[in-house]
């Protein structure tokens, strides 16, 4: 079976091994100068399931699970399936999870409000698109910020207990599309829950609308803002959340048909979902698997997640998820990634990761031929991505991470149909790109290329070459960015140009009413649209890890 599976998976005939040795803090002294550290490639399985749905019928939601579990069982995946607490009391699902390999397979909670849990937990049931529904997806009624603290409570104390009358223990996973930070906090310290997973960033679809925190990958996040990573653990959930379903670090941005005219889908999350574009393409699956296994500058963790929702149904899961699963298992047997259920990944970040580490993706080829370059870094202070269309190169995203900037439901309730999320801004070409402005950090010149390499200390060195030959060096490391052979200038709207203010090493922002700063070493000259920034000594540094100013 495993020659098999090597065959069906055409990109393992290039993978070379890599080691699968934790990182834990403090190797570098173990090895020799400049050489860096090699990162961990984990793969998740992960299967949520929903009972109630307003359009499909009972055997639909079952036969996708029975599906699913039949995969995993097949090619011996390690796994985790997340019970929506409808799911968790219909003994038909529950019969079909039971027929997974319970060796290899984590059951945990998944958290979406439905009429049972509600009505259990004491709480009515409003859906907002018709009273006959027992499921909603939107915010207001189906997620836990549009609830009270002690309406959340009850419903946390409801699914957990339910739970453990069922399996005998309190689930160490959970996941949601969206949840809140006081819930996440709330679970950690009551009930003992190791992981979380959420939505990556979408914003073509859904209501469930993220704007910035670590781009992909496992981050222990801010008890006042679950999509931003702690700076200080004391201000921390004690305990990871991890992106789902593996986002496209090109394309998975804003909306790309909108950007990209040559982006070959009209719509669907550029990410590894089976269900979606690029999920259920066997090329654009073997190029996930290259970039997230064999990209240079791969730093302490690289995060792969798949499995599906059982409400799309068997006959469209069934175009991604099964290729999906046998490149999985040939990329273990080949000892190119470990796969591991979401439990065992979180107590693996915890026990190698004391506090949040910086972690890359890396994508210098593009699967859909138009050559574009795309290279995130995100740690405890930033996330930043240096992107190349054809000749330009640019920073289309720089966020800082706060442990002061507040989720907007963290004490409030959510009444609307969806819900926002965001960490503060420096850069974001989607959310600053109107009233003529780019929004974006472009550097000078007309580049044609782009090299990453690790280098000890959790940095990343990027040469981006010009046409001419010459060349700009840009590195970084846990707290800010050096960029030498290039100055940068940068656009913004209004009002958000008219609140940045520059003054004694500082630019400073305004957003929402939170005012922060980055510092920088460079030569600075305020413009019309906003900043130019030319090398100072050779060089230009910005700074994310200074304090915020708050409200």
């Amino acid at each position: 079976m495993k020659k098999n599976v090597m065959r069906k998976c055409g990109w393992m005939a290039a993978v070379a091994a890599v080691c699968l040795s934790p990182c834990v803090a403090g190797a570098d002294a173990s090895m020799s100068e400049g050489m860096a550290k090699k990162p961990r490639i984990v793969m998740n399985v992960v299967n949520f399931v929903r009972n109630l749905h307003h359009s499909h019928s009972h055997e639909w939601m079952v036969e996708a699970l029975r599906e699913e579990v039949a995969l995993n069982v097949k090619y011996k995946l390690k796994n985790t399936i997340l019970f929506q607490y409808d799911a968790l009391i219909d003994p038909g699902l529950l019969e079909a999870a039971m027929k997974s390999d319970r060796e290899l397979t984590e059951f945990g909670l998944w958290f979406e409000m439905s009429r049972p849990l509600n009505e259990a937990a004491g709480l009515p049931w409003r859906p907002k698109h018709d009273p006959s529904w027992d499921w909603d997806w939107y915010i207001n009624p189906g997620f836990l910020m549009a609830y009270t603290h002690d309406e959340r409570k009850a419903i946390i104390d409801t699914a957990f207990s339910r739970f453990k009358a069922e399996f005998g223990y309190y689930p160490k996973s959970v996941g949601s599309w969206l949840l809140d930070a006081w819930s996440m906090d709330y679970m950690v310290r009551t009930y003992g829950v190791d992981g979380f997973c959420i939505c990556r960033e979408q914003d073509n679809t859904d209501a469930y609308g993220l704007r910035g925190g670590y781009s992909n990958g496992a981050y222990y996040p801010s008890r006042r803002n679950m999509l931003s990573a702690a700076v200080d653990m004391a201000n921390a959930v004690q305990a990871p959340v991890f992106k789902m379903l593996t986002p496209d670090p090109i394309y998975n941005y804003a909306k790309p048909k909108e950007r990209f005219p040559d982006y070959p889908f009209k719509s669907g999350c550029p990410t590894m979902e089976p269900v979606c574009s690029g999920g259920n393409v066997k090329a654009i699956v073997d190029w996930f698997f290259r970039t997230y296994t064999q990209a240079p500058g791969l730093l302490n963790l690289s995060y792969m997640q798949t499995g599906q929702e059982n409400g799309f149904g068997w006959t469209k899961i069934k175009q991604g998820l099964p290729y999906q699963c046998a490149c999985i298992a040939a990329a273990r047997d080949a000892g190119s990634l470990a796969v591991e259920t979401m439990g065992e990944t979180a107590r693996r970040f915890k026990a190698d990761h004391p506090r949040n580490c910086p972690q890359t993706q890396v994508a210098l080829d593009d699967w859909s031929g138009a050559g574009r370059n795309s290279i995130w870094y995100n740690s405890r202070f930033y996330r930043a991505n240096l992107f190349r269309d054809g000749a330009r190169l640019y920073f289309r995203d720089i966020h800082k991470m706060s442990d002061a900037f507040e989720e907007p439901f963290l004490d409030k309730v959510c009444t609307g149909w969806k819900a926002e999320y965001f960490t503060p801004p420096v850069v974001d070409e989607y959310l600053f790109r109107k009233d003529g402005s780019s929004g974006v950090m472009s550097l000078d010149g007309a580049f044609e290329r782009m090299d990453a390499t690790a280098l000890p200390g959790d940095r990343l060195s990027v040469v981006a070459t010009r046409a001419d030959g010459t060349a700009a060096r840009i590195v970084f490391d846990e707290r800010g960015v050096s960029v030498d052979g290039t100055g940068m200038a940068v656009e913004y709207p209004q009002p958000f140009r008219a609140a940045a203010r520059l003054h004694g090493g500082r630019l400073s922002f305004d957003f929402q009413g939170f005012r922060y700063a980055i510092g920088y070493e460079a030569e600075v000259e305020a413009t019309h649209g906003g900043f130019a920034f030319r090398p100072a000594d050779g060089h230009i540094r910005l700074d994310f890890s200074l304090p915020d100013e708050g409200k």
